[in-house]
């Protein structure tokens, strides 16, 4: 994508409005150049150039052709330009006339200070009876427009801290992951791995179906996903018992029975909490009960702030880009879209692998434009403020590869500013902190900041389903903000410190009930 800045006319050129938009008209020696405003985002260059004009371009096209060119009597490459010209100068001039066409497009652009959109796109080639050849080009340009007040935006914060009892339950999380085990007979309470084997059973005969193999597997009782259902059925029991289980699927009217066989139990025990605990599994960075509980907390009440920090920068970007109505370009749009769907992809795994991005352009679109309308705002804020990449910027990422790297200092900084991508996220950071430097914010209680959310999305569904049914034309439902969907309930989530190396599974919430198998430690 180009830099946000549209084509500047020149003081000679000169304006005519038309049924097909500006016609504007470039003296330029020798070429003229006609340029039309198709809207916005698109413009139509056209320019011919006489029989005189393609000289000095074929000239380098023999010169370029002579490496490659064999004739007998002569060495390769060595063949004179005259021969190559009376022998094949036909066939090189014809060869480089689309060449031609990008070397006087990239002329235009450079002169004419145009930062070009996507790929451009030959129209026409119009060849003349006097051997001039005019060439129409269409190309996507980045619009003009004035960039909105961002000073004084108001942002809601939703604020929380780590409770005690947060605190408490990543520990006994820790202490679970580490846990030791012992064989058992009996299933005492949820802290046990148990054994079983699932057997699917008719239900007016109760005896197992035929051509359905039993399937085995092995389950931690305590695990939040596990079916609360399954779960009571075990506890109590010992190995050997054969209980009843109903697969009680959500809105299942008739749900399937299973004979369930206990075939091995293990006690879980957990890790003992002492400072001998602490040293081991901090690797000797904290040393006492208290330290792993600050370490906690700290490490946990700042993801709460980055959370409650990218809610203000997502309502930034449903604000800022509220305020500009300018056009598009579809190809920044379909960019991003392409990125979305790529990403989309990877996280469904094997089951997208047939998908493609036309069965859900209506569901990603909406999101793809409000990111690339704000990609070009950010772009003129940046702009506007000068601001630029500084040496203060990359030193906590040298220092961070510095120790995963046998690189020195000068080489890692060499590797950072070859990273585009890497660069543009800095930028795209320096921004943010401008607009919420500026900004007024309120801070409010998540858990209603986040109900607010929901019901705004859920009225917003509505509506789209709404206006589908009545243009009897399917839409994607959207949320209240294009660029994330609303969070639920991790206003209290609690997650663990680089140093104590917590758990995934202190990040998991029960979606549902569910019968995967799952052991402790897990």
């Amino acid at each position: 994508m180009g830099q946000p800045v549209g084509v500047r006319p020149s003081p000679s050129a000169q304006y005519i409005t038309g049924s097909t938009g500006i016609l504007r008209v470039i003296k330029v020696t020798p070429l003229e150049i006609t340029v039309i405003s198709i809207d916005d985002c698109t413009q139509e260059v056209s320019f011919t150039l006489t029989k005189e004009d393609f000289v000095p371009h074929f000239e380098r096209a023999y010169i370029k052709a002579q490496p490659t060119i064999e004739i007998k009597g002569f060495r390769k490459g060595k063949v004179p330009l005259s021969i190559i010209k009376q022998r094949f100068g036909r066939q090189i001039e014809q060869e480089s006339i689309m060449d031609i066409a990008d070397v006087e497009f990239r002329s235009y652009t450079r002169n004419n200070n145009v930062k070009v959109v996507g790929q451009p796109e030959l129209r026409d080639l119009k060849p003349s009876e006097d051997a001039s050849m005019t060439y129409v080009i269409r190309f996507g340009i980045i619009p003009e427009f004035e960039v909105a007040s961002y000073d004084g935006l108001e942002l809601k914060k939703p604020v929380s801290k780590v409770s005690d009892e947060d605190v408490q339950k990543i520990i006994d999380e820790i202490l679970l992951k580490a846990a030791s085990s012992e064989a058992a007979e009996n299933i005492e309470d949820a802290k046990y791995n148990v054994t079983i084997r699932f057997t699917k059973v008719d239900d007016e005969t109760g005896e197992p179906l035929e051509g359905l193999e039993p399937q085995e597997n092995t389950i931690f009782l305590e695990h939040p996903d596990l079916d609360g259902f399954l779960r009571d059925a075990l506890i109590g029991k010992k190995v050997g018992d054969i209980v009843t289980y109903m697969d009680k699927t959500e809105g299942d009217e008739n749900p399937d029975r299973f004979e369930v066989t206990i075939l091995s139990a293990e006690k879980i025990v957990p890790a003992i909490l002492d400072e001998e605990f602490v040293r081991k599994y901090s690797r000797g960075t904290l040393n006492t009960i208290e330290d792993l509980e600050q370490s906690v907390r700290d490490y946990n009440n700042r993801m709460l702030d980055d959370e409650a920090k990218k809610e203000m920068e997502i309502q930034v970007v449903d604000i800022m880009t509220s305020k500009h109505d300018f056009q598009v370009p579809e190809q920044i749009v379909h960019e991003v879209m392409h990125g979305m769907f790529d990403n989309f992809k990877k996280q469904q795994g094997p089951a997208a692998a047939d998908m493609k991005l036309s069965d859900l352009e209506g569901m990603f679109k909406p999101y793809a434009e409000q990111t690339a309308r704000w990609e070009l705002i950010r772009e003129r804020i940046i702009e506007k403020e000068g601001i630029t990449l500084e040496e203060q910027d990359l030193i906590p990422y040298v220092q961070h590869y510095r120790s995963q790297t046998s690189m020195t200092d000068n080489q890692i900084l060499t590797q950072l500013m070859k990273d585009n991508g890497f660069l543009g996220s800095i930028l795209a950071g320096k921004v943010m902190e401008k607009i919420l430097s500026l900004a007024t914010i309120t801070e409010v209680d998540p858990e209603a900041y986040f109900a607010e959310k929901d019901m705004e999305a859920m009225v917003q569904q509505m509506q789209d389903t709404a206006e589908a049914t009545s243009s009897s034309k399917a839409k994607p439902a959207k949320s209240t903000s294009k660029t994330a969907k609303p969070k639920t309930g991790k206003s209290k989530e609690a997650k663990a410190s680089s140093k104590t190396k917590q758990s995934d599974d202190a990040e998991e919430k029960p979606k549902k009930k569910s019968t995967k198998s799952k052991s402790a430690g897990e």
